[in-house]
């Protein structure tokens, strides 16, 4: 089963994909003002990305990825509830983005994490995306103060994170079958069984439903939450971290376009018998990933993620362009609360600034930046002044 559009979208898409370098580097809608602080936060970005080539422990470096029996533990905080949840979804595509999807139906799995007193009927809950090369682990580091999800557990704040189709623990079908639109749908979907209590969770009580439902993509996973907010109307508030729709670094471009060639000619060869065909690496290899994402980063939290690098499915990649597309024509349409968060020295993004003013029918925008941090703003030093600004701007919004 597909969806009614899928060889024209594929189309479409690839040729989307053929333009990469026109399109990504777009620096603004006509009118916008520009962001001054652009090309100095990139040449810095640049330098910070050789300071962490410089100085991070390499021979500390995974060289093999992290699995369940290797993870670390970390403590559950006294007073905080951390149960494994699941949801049925179908890899469809009914968003405003035309691109491909098989139709069939899978499983996300995931963790819903906040105050016990929050969980047993939760008022507000904000959906995490993550991005193109990493997984629900990014907000759950196994480190002391970097477990994303515990700490806003600890400042009032209940959070769902998932690994995206395609990704760890939740179902891998072909790369190729599934796109940024069918990822929009899925959160959708997911959207609306937070709201009705629908879904699978590992507590003694039934799952608890929300009335109010933030979303919060970081990465290319910020495209995926636009998206969502643009084709269903079904959200209460919106976090855009570390994306920025014409706001791609020339680092970043040029590892697209390998990326995307990769993808081309099928994908990353897999590994194991079992892999599924049709992904690819955005990094190629661990330094990479590491020299492209972290800045003023502890060895401790770099060591942790090299090994939990992931492969993207080639679909989503294939449809970015396509979805930056839409974005350029819709963003004005999203009518909620929106919260910008970006790292001062990312190497793959910036222009955030520029970005915020494309989404001129918010009711209020907000943005947060973290000094000294690069693309992986969560896990940085400063990591904190990211939980503030979030908690800060929930707690004013009021979910």
């Amino acid at each position: 089963m597909s969806t009614p559009h899928r060889g024209r979208n594929l189309a479409v898409a690839v040729f989307c994909a053929a333009v990469v370098g026109a399109v990504l580097v777009v620096p603004a809608a006509v009118g916008a003002p520009a962001d001054t602080n652009a090309a100095t936060n990139a040449a810095a970005a640049a330098a910070a990305a050789n300071t962490v080539a410089d100085t991070a422990p390499r021979t500390e470096l995974a060289t093999e990825p992290v699995t369940a029996a290797d993870e670390p533990a970390l403590d559950v905080p006294p007073g905080v509830v951390d149960e494994a949840v699941s949801f049925t979804v179908v890899n469809r595509n009914t968003s405003a983005l035309a691109c491909p999807s098989d139709g069939e139906t899978y499983t996300i799995s995931g963790h819903l994490t906040g105050p016990a007193t929050m969980l047993g009927g939760g008022r507000a809950v904000t959906v995490y995306e993550h991005g193109i090369a990493s997984g629900e682990w990014y907000w759950r580091v196994p480190v002391e103060g970097y477990h994303h999800s515990y700490e806003m557990a600890e400042r009032g704040h209940v959070s769902l994170t998932i690994d995206r189709l395609g990704y760890d623990a939740s179902d891998r079908p072909d790369g190729r079958h599934m796109c940024i639109g069918s990822q929009a749908d899925m959160l959708h979907q997911i959207v609306q069984a937070l709201r009705s209590g629908e879904y699978e969770w590992a507590g003694d009580t039934p799952a608890p439903s929300f009335t109010e439902v933030t979303t919060l993509g970081h990465s290319n996973g910020g495209q995926v939450v636009q998206l969502e907010a643009i084709s269903y109307g079904d959200v209460d508030g919106m976090v855009v971290s570390g994306w920025a729709d014409g706001g791609l670094t020339d680092e970043a471009t040029a590892r697209f376009q390998a990326a995307l060639g990769s993808c081309m000619s099928g994908g990353t060869p897999s590994e194991e018998p079992d892999d599924p065909s049709g992904y690819a690496l955005y990094d190629l290899g661990r330094r990479e990933f590491v020299e492209g994402n972290f800045a003023d980063t502890e060895p401790e939290v770099i060591e942790y993620s090299a090994g939990k690098q992931n492969k993207h499915p080639c679909g989503d990649m294939v449809s970015q362009l396509a979805g930056v597309m839409v974005d350029a024509e819709r963003l004005r349409e999203i009518d909620v609360p929106v919260l910008f968060l970006y790292g001062e020295l990312d190497a793959r993004v910036q222009l955030g600034g520029v970005h915020k003013t494309l989404l001129a029918g918010a009711p209020s925008t907000t943005l947060v930046e973290v000094p000294g941090a690069g693309h992986y703003f969560d896990l940085a030093r400063q990591h904190e002044v990211a939980l503030d600004g979030l908690t800060s701007w929930l707690d004013g919004e009021g979910f």
